[in-house]
């Protein structure tokens, strides 16, 4: 191998490499089941993976407020911690603000009723 195309693989090999640990421990942190999956698809090309990998859980989780760790966005108790991530009307569920004294969907009264 001649030193120019050294200079060309080793940069790149090491991209690649660093990539592949950035996903695979950003995704266990989050509290992905599979986080040795991502990593693995880290490894695989630079920079789709990394974008994959982004739009994916950028999309789909969010952090929880009491524990920190990586939950799906719109849910109402974190798997983790058990807390209480949001309010939510106690007749049908939709997500309510808390000055809200009635539910714009079925129209239950939430004074002193709020879960």
């Amino acid at each position: 191998m001649s030193k120019f195309t050294v200079l060309l693989v080793f940069p790149a090999v090491l991209i690649v490499i660093a990539q592949g640990t950035w996903i695979f421990l950003d995704a266990r942190k989050r509290g992905e089941k599979y986080y040795w999956l991502w990593g693995l698809l880290g490894l695989i090309q630079f920079p789709s993976s990394l974008i994959i990998y982004l739009l994916v859980m950028g999309i789909t989780h969010e952090k929880c407020k009491y524990c920190g760790k990586g939950i799906k966005k719109g849910g109402r108790l974190c798997p983790y911690c058990g807390n209480k991530l949001r309010e939510s009307c106690p007749n049908c569920g939709i997500k309510i603000e808390k000055d809200w004294k009635f539910c714009p969907e079925c129209n239950n009264s939430l004074k002193e009723k709020q879960v």
